[in-house]
């Protein structure tokens, strides 16, 4: 589709009017719209970023101060950060627990700090915590930040500092184009949940932990390399993979963040220079693990070249899952002393589902970060397990069927095929009628039936049930005929079900509202010699129980689909399965549950 130059103008101006109220406040438009989402979701730590390293050995808290202040004043974007705080805790188990509360503590925007560091200091090592607002900083700034901090500790020489560099405004008419047309019609991921969406999100966040081999790390850079992709493309591939297994949807859209054109003009400023990504792809052509990292490839190359307009500034594409590869941060020396940093995920998450990677030497490890009010802790885990079953089946062989690939765990597969096996019933001994006459046996004077039409006993549905069958059974009917059933829903309607199975019949349901075509169809395909209605139902004087031989494996009813994809079908379904299903819900609902379900059903 070409894209009508004027309204790649129009998009212009909109992007360039977003932009200078932004610059005129000394915001950029990405920190312009990250003051907005907290103005909107106040009391969220969604966009607060959090460090955690461990130190061999103890840190002069005095000279960590003196680092921290030096750092900042350096930075003017960073602005006054709150005072060091010094903790204490029995073991680093403790320590850890601490950091991820300080990090889930919401940042005051308006007010202030924007960024806060703690130490805690434990028998033979010392844990060191940075946190910041994304609005003075991103991933990248962060080891910026560490890396000028580690020498400024150390009483080393910072270079000159770099300035965080005002964002463009140079957006093309074909930037705007590629988004716009890549991004209309995009449909939400519709990854089953556990609870409905609330109306309003509330950021209400957990996670569940993924670790690989180092030989998949192999394989991923192995499979990258062949196809001139990056591991992020192999990985987000296994990612699409598992989002279009989950949800059924092969065009589906998943977020990253990336730097932005500013971020690699100025490698040693501190700010957020990133944008989120919106990476939409359809792999429903492709036939193969390759095709699809190539489908991924091209959708990353393609996003990274338009990549510096944001999203939001064309209304704002929405994603529900996000894919992160972390960059590892290299280890910083403090006076001599190694900071190792140790993987934590995310306090909080903005969107559905988040997955935060690491790839190191040792294998691939991370986070998948879920939003509590959808997922349940089992889900979340199930669709971890199932990302990492559907990379090792790409990276085992990336030739071969796409659809043959199952990322159903070892677990779901073992269950599945338990299920299939099932544990033997025990084979049905009555007719459903039959079933129905030992209950007015035991309680012939409790209500059975209430109505439209008024209520009935045991006694009295059953008295009426052997009078309609022995209507039936003076036309004519008996065992091996079907007898249609077109009758509201009044009294009527089950004592017109319990008749036609006493006569030795199997009844058809038919809806009295079904167009008069489907009804002469279905009464034609089943050869019914009667269909019981409003005018044609009729009851004999006789009320004795008929005296019809009835087996188990005759049928109790035919039931027709809805043909929505073709002709209706009828599904005959016998005594002896109707039965059984009565059976396992006696045997799996108390008898308490049963009195007090309302089940809604079909005739």
């Amino acid at each position: 589709m070409e894209f009508p130059a004027a309204l790649g103008r129009d998009l212009v101006k909109r992007w360039r009017a977003r932009a200078a109220p932004a610059a005129a406040s000394g915001d950029t438009p990405a920190q312009a719209g990250l003051r907005l989402f907290e103005q909107v979701h106040p009391g969220t730590a969604v966009n607060v970023l959090s460090f955690v390293a461990t130190v061999p050995g103890a840190l002069d808290v005095d000279r960590l101060r003196s680092a921290l202040a030096e750092v900042a004043a350096r930075h003017p974007v960073l602005g006054p950060g709150s005072p060091l705080a010094v903790r204490t805790a029995d073991d680093r188990a403790t320590a850890l627990a601490q950091a991820r509360e300080l990090a889930s503590e919401p940042v005051d925007l308006a007010g202030g700090p924007l960024w806060r560091t703690a130490v805690w200091s434990l028998d033979g090592e010392t844990v060191l915590q940075v946190v910041a607002h994304h609005v003075v900083c991103d991933g990248w700034s962060l080891g910026v930040f560490l890396a000028e901090l580690s020498t400024a500790y150390s009483g080393g020489e910072l270079p000159p500092a770099e300035p965080m560099p005002a964002t463009t405004t140079a957006v093309t008419e074909a930037d705007l184009a590629y988004w716009t047309e890549r991004l209309a019609g995009l449909p939400p991921l519709a990854l089953p949940t556990d609870r409905p969406r609330p109306a309003r999100p509330r950021f209400r966040s957990d996670d569940v932990p993924l670790a690989l081999d180092a030989e998949v790390v192999r394989r991923v850079r192995e499979v990258a390399a062949d196809e001139g992709a990056t591991p992020f493309m192999v990985l987000l591939s296994a990612l699409h993979l598992t989002a279009s297994r989950v949800s059924g949807q092969t065009d589906l859209a998943i977020g990253t963040p990336s730097a932005t054109r500013e971020r690699h003009r100025a490698p040693r400023a501190i700010g957020p220079l990133v944008n989120m990504l919106v990476l939409r792809t359809d792999s429903t052509g492709a036939r193969t693990g390759r095709d699809l990292v190539r489908a991924v490839r091209d959708t990353c190359v393609r996003a990274y070249e338009h990549g510096h307009v944001p999203p939001e500034s064309l209304g704002g594409a929405a994603f529900r899952l996000m894919c992160v590869l972390q960059d590892g941060l290299p280890e910083f020396r403090m006076d001599g002393l190694p900071v190792r940093p140790l993987l934590m995920a995310p306090a909080a998450v903005q969107h559905d589902v988040e997955l935060y990677l690491w790839l190191t030497p040792e294998g691939l490890t991370g986070f998948l970060g879920y939003d509590t009010d959808l997922f349940d802790a089992s889900t979340a885990r199930l669709l971890a397990d199932r990302f990492g079953v559907a990379l090792t089946s790409l990276l085992a062989d990336p030739d071969g069927d796409l659809a043959d690939v199952d990322v159903r765990t070892d677990a779901e597969r073992a269950l599945l095929t338990a299920l299939d096996t099932g544990h033997p019933a025990g084979t049905p001994t009555a007719c459903v009628h039959e079933l129905v006459e030992a209950q007015v046996d035991r309680t012939p004077d409790a209500v059975a039936l209430r109505a439209v039409d008024g209520t009935l006993t045991y006694r009295e549905l059953d008295s009426r049930a052997n009078r309609l069958a022995h209507h039936l059974i003076g036309l004519g009917i008996g065992p091996g005929d079907l007898v249609g059933i077109s009758l509201p829903r009044t009294s009527e309607l089950v004592v017109a079900i319990l008749g036609v199975l006493k006569a030795g019949a199997a009844y058809v349901p038919v809806d009295p509202s079904y167009p008069a075509e489907r009804v002469r169809f279905i009464v034609e395909d089943t050869n019914a010699p009667l269909l019981l209605t409003t005018d044609t139902y009729a009851l004999s004087d006789v009320d004795t129980r008929p005296a019809v031989a009835v087996r188990t494996d005759d049928l109790a009813y035919t039931i027709y689909t809805s043909g929505s994809t073709g002709r209706p079908k009828g599904v005959m379904i016998e005594h002896r399965q109707t039965a059984a299903m009565l059976a396992w819900a006696v045997r799996v609902f108390p008898a308490n549950v049963l009195a007090e379900t309302l089940a809604a059903t079909s005739v």
